[in-house]
């Protein structure tokens, strides 16, 4: 199966995203707009249906509750839902928790845990992929004490842990060196071990990490930037 990945449009054109061969899912991961209407919403969302065969979203902190029901209506919507897609079973938490800038679609941190609630354990032949706009907290070599080393985690494959940029730590790392994503979905993300995270959120966290085993993802801002993702035997991840 052949994934496109992509987050955070912030109202900006679809255009450069059509017509990419061989997808066969599309999963939009929040901040579709930039607090716009809904019309603006369906601009984007709209001509990526038409051009593949399948797609999910979740919104994002900045997507406003009327275009969050759209996508809920159209039953296109994972946030807080279980969909079964051929192999695999998808789960989404929509929003973020609190910014600087009191967007429309933020929630306590201790909430976290209540929305990944119902994130169901998947069947023996069916893989986990979590789609969450905000990231967790922290990268593949978090040291039990919280501080982070210039070194990747035994047995974590090369080219994952570094984010957009060259920085280390995680995909939710922003420009000040500061670790801002969910803990709350970090210590889902180690009891649950999902197969694959989705993130956005964090735009300078562009990039791809681990967690213990789980393979965590943030495509960066879209349209520049993109996932594609390819399940079979093993994951693997291709960063545009």
């Amino acid at each position: 199966m052949r994934i496109l990945a992509l987050t955070d449009l912030h109202s900006r054109s679809v255009k450069p995203l059509l017509g990419l061969e061989g997808i066969d899912l599309v999963l939009v991961l929040g901040d579709i707009t930039t607090g716009a209407s809904l019309a603006e919403t369906k601009e984007r969302i709209n001509p990526l249906r038409d051009s593949y065969p399948a797609l999910y979203a979740i919104g994002g902190n900045w997507d406003r509750p009327e275009s969050t029901q759209w996508l809920a209506d159209e039953e296109i919507s994972m946030d807080g839902r279980v969909v079964r897609f051929a192999d695999i079973v998808l789960f989404g938490v929509g929003g973020s928790t609190p910014t600087p800038f009191n967007t429309p679609n933020e929630f306590p941190e201790e909430e976290f845990g209540k929305r990944l609630a119902d994130c169901p354990e998947p069947q023996e032949d069916e893989r986990l992929v979590l789609c969450s706009h905000n990231p967790p907290y922290g990268g593949c070599y978090l040291l039990a004490t919280g501080a982070y080393a210039p070194a990747y985690c035994e047995n974590t494959p090369e080219g994952y842990g570094e984010c957009y940029g060259g920085c280390y730590g995680g995909c939710d790392k922003v420009l000040s060196g500061q670790h801002v994503g969910s803990k709350n979905l970090r210590d889902f993300i180690e009891e649950r071990k999902p197969h694959l995270v989705l993130c956005g959120h964090i735009h300078e966290g562009r990039g791809k990490d681990m967690i213990g085993e789980t393979v965590v993802v943030n495509p960066g801002t879209a349209p520049r930037h993109y996932a594609l993702i390819e399940i079979a035997e093993s994951i693997s991840i291709d960063l545009h």
